[in-house]
């Protein structure tokens, strides 16, 4: 009975704990050379971002599926929390799909308004899961040139606003 008990104790303690220590969300921009466009493709553990906009909107949401309530949740939640300016032009941002890699939920948008150029000035306001989770950790790979040298921007803590110049 005892180890019946101390058993129960256990799989209790278990199940309260997190299932994963490290909060983070990575962005990847990608100039699309064809399409003149920048592709941003963020990734997100999917418990994280279900809890955190559970927490926002007050109601229950189940993200291990994607619908159409799912993508305008998805797509509002980002737009809200990541604003971009490249060489002082607002970029806006369309969704353009949703999907679930075993626990990352991928969310990806097409950026208006990008016009190429030999040099950026690149102004990122970038708050996603920062105000719930205080260890939370958002990182931004630009790849303006196609030649896969990132230029990585930090989001942790303090940070929500960054200003870089990137160079070809």
């Amino acid at each position: 009975m005892k180890n019946f008990a101390i058993l129960c104790s256990l799989l209790f303690l278990t199940a309260m704990r997190p299932a994963h220590p490290l909060k983070m969300c990575v962005c990847h921009v990608k100039h699309q050379s064809e399409t003149g466009r920048l592709h941003l493709t963020f990734r997100f553990f999917r418990d994280d971002l279900e809890w955190a906009m559970e927490k926002q909107t007050g109601r229950t949401l189940d993200l291990t599926q994607i619908t159409s309530d799912n993508n305008r949740l998805l797509s509002d939640f980002v737009k809200k929390q990541f604003d971009l300016t490249i060489n002082r032009k607002h970029l806006t941002l369309r969704h353009t799909g949703s999907s679930i890699d075993d626990l990352v939920l991928v969310v990806e948008f097409d950026a208006d308004g990008f016009a190429p150029a030999p040099a950026y000035e690149v102004d990122l306001s970038n708050s996603i899961l920062l105000d719930v989770f205080p260890d939370q950790y958002d990182m931004v790979r630009f790849d303006f040139f196609g030649s896969g040298n990132l230029e990585t921007m930090r989001f942790e803590r303090e940070e929500r606003r960054l200003f870089r110049e990137v160079r070809g």
